[in-house]
């Protein structure tokens, strides 16, 4: 039987070998102290909205257009500079007395501001040899796909939001 010195010796020797010693001592720490604030499980990935949406663009005759192969610009920024704006037009339009539940009840007219935002965006932040291959596909159109999840399904809405001519 080893004495506690020869003991202490061999944890003291084994940790030093072990490797992610922080990883593990944060791993022991986590199960001890569990729910408590500022330790938690994360919600953020708990639970899910039961609406989202995407958007793309399409040219005159409503056919897809590659944004980033044209531009390098990717539909998921025009989705954040479209959901920006639209945070500002619901907020307009909640000041003039309209009340609105959320975006998914807006409808497409209500919407135009920030789909055609959006693209005058898109026109001035392009890269400079994408204007000619985008005027190409003119009139630029923005579509916005809301998804639902009601009654154990997906169900797509497919709005037209706005045009640039």
């Amino acid at each position: 039987m080893a004495s506690p010195p020869e003991k202490a010796s061999a944890i003291l020797s084994f940790w030093k070998k072990l490797p992610l010693k922080v990883m593990l001592v944060m791993t022991v720490l986590c199960l001890l102290i569990q729910e408590n604030f500022p330790f938690s499980d994360f919600p953020m990935y708990g639970s899910f909205s039961s609406y989202s949406y995407y958007v793309y663009l399409t040219d005159g005759q409503d056919q897809p257009i590659p944004v980033e192969g044209i531009t390098g610009i990717r539909t998921s920024r025009l989705k954040k500079i479209f959901g920006g704006k639209l945070t500002e037009v619901r907020k307009d339009l909640e000041a003039d007395g309209m009340e609105i539940k959320g975006y998914q009840f807006m409808t497409p007219g209500q919407q135009r501001p920030a789909g055609e935002y959006t693209l005058q965006w898109l026109l001035d932040n392009c890269k400079a040899h994408a204007r000619p291959a985008l005027h190409k596909h003119r009139p630029l159109r923005f579509h916005k796909v809301g998804l639902k999840y009601q009654d154990g399904e997906i169900v797509k809405e497919p709005a037209f939001i706005a045009e640039v001519p």
